[in-house]
């Protein structure tokens, strides 16, 4: 149990220090509740479906909904790539999200893990011409560091930061940050809940608060250990 405060203390310290707008007052609340089902064929693939609500306006009013799928493959025990698509019903205008990801895991003990993920997230309305001349595809370059903690077989709690990169004329610009606390809790041998807290510090200077929780199923070839 001591050592568990202490990773409590020294998570909770690299959070603030990895988000200096939670020192600020938060200029808005959001929230992104979302369920997934996964299904594994086997140790290595898997495919993911996922609806996102999104809640801004201080938790008050409906954004859009997204809806997800998202392919992951396990090269060894600290290799994953992936690639998400998204689908944004906007009241404006719809729009696709596509997400390529590789993420490195380091276990440091046990029950202590770092991970970090490299990813490449384009979004656009339409890839038709006329479209294009008005809406071109956006690019980001995100880059996310999380360090992990196994509280027991059915519990882990866990810390990130994430810097969003957009580049523009051959250089990258800073878009955002953003920053959480979160765990994940076994429900069941197949489904798992999650919670967490994010903070986003974006370009304009607004701060976001974002708590999310979180449900997943999983089905097919399921091994826990794997």
């Amino acid at each position: 149990m001591n050592k568990l405060f202490k990773f409590i203390i020294a998570i909770t310290v690299l959070y603030f220090c990895a988000s200096p707008a939670t020192a600020q007052v938060l200029d808005e609340w959001e929230a992104r509740p979302n369920i997934a089902i996964k299904y594994k064929f086997n140790k290595k693939l898997s495919l993911a479906g996922t609806y996102y609500l999104y809640l801004d306006k201080n938790i008050s009013r409906y954004n859009k909904s997204v809806i997800g799928a998202e392919l992951d493959y396990k090269f060894c025990s600290w290799l994953k790539a992936g690639i998400d698509y998204r689908y944004g019903i906007d009241p404006k205008e719809n729009y696709h999200d596509i997400r390529y990801s590789a993420t490195i895991d380091f276990k440091i003990s046990k029950k202590w893990k770092m991970a970090y993920r490299p990813m490449l997230q384009q979004e656009f309305i339409s890839l038709q011409k006329v479209k294009l001349s008005t809406d071109p595809v956006k690019y980001y370059l995100r880059n996310r560091i999380t360090a992990s903690f196994k509280v027991s077989t059915a519990t882990e709690i866990y810390v990130f930061t994430e810097n969003y990169l957009k580049p523009q004329s051959g250089s990258f610009y800073f878009h955002r940050q953003k920053s959480a606390l979160g765990a994940e809790f076994d429900v069941s041998n197949r489904s798992k809940l999650g919670v967490r807290f994010e903070v986003l510090h974006k370009k304009s200077g607004k701060v976001v608060a974002r708590p999310n929780i979180s449900y997943a199923i999983t089905l097919g070839k399921f091994n826990k250990k794997a």
